[in-house]
């Protein structure tokens, strides 16, 4: 019986090392981070041409990565994140979409990230740094 526990206990440690690095910020929750709601205000108001991704600090030591697709004719949806040893690379998938929004963006938590953050599309394709 103590193996049983003592095996059930060491997959339950492996598989907590297996979850994903990052999750997807509902919008509806924007006001839970005034300094990423003022961001997201500028993207959708002034820089309603503006394709790229900034980065903030949010509660609990963890990131929050805003990407904007720069026309309201494409959506984002995360692909993945991918903690390497001294860089942190964000995936999303450009969809083609009539948006509601001005400046469509998306908001990426991440559970941590080594170095720089890099952000590509899936064809590769980079995201520039926001302002």
């Amino acid at each position: 019986m103590k193996k049983l526990w003592v095996g059930l206990f060491v997959i339950m440690i492996l598989l907590s090392g297996c979850g994903k690095e990052y999750w997807v910020l509902d919008k509806k929750r924007l006001d839970e981070e005034p300094a990423v709601r003022q961001y997201v205000n500028n993207l959708q108001n002034d820089k309603t041409d503006r394709k790229g991704f900034k980065i903030f600090d949010i509660a609990e030591g963890k990131k929050m990565v805003v990407i904007s697709t720069g026309t309201n004719k494409l959506e984002l949806e995360a692909v993945d994140v991918e903690v390497l040893e001294n860089e942190t690379i964000v995936t999303v998938r450009e969809v083609e979409a009539d948006s509601g929004e001005t400046n469509p963006y998306i908001l990426i938590g991440l559970e941590r990230k080594n170095g720089g953050v890099k952000v590509i599309n899936e064809e590769g394709e980079e995201y520039e740094i926001g302002f």
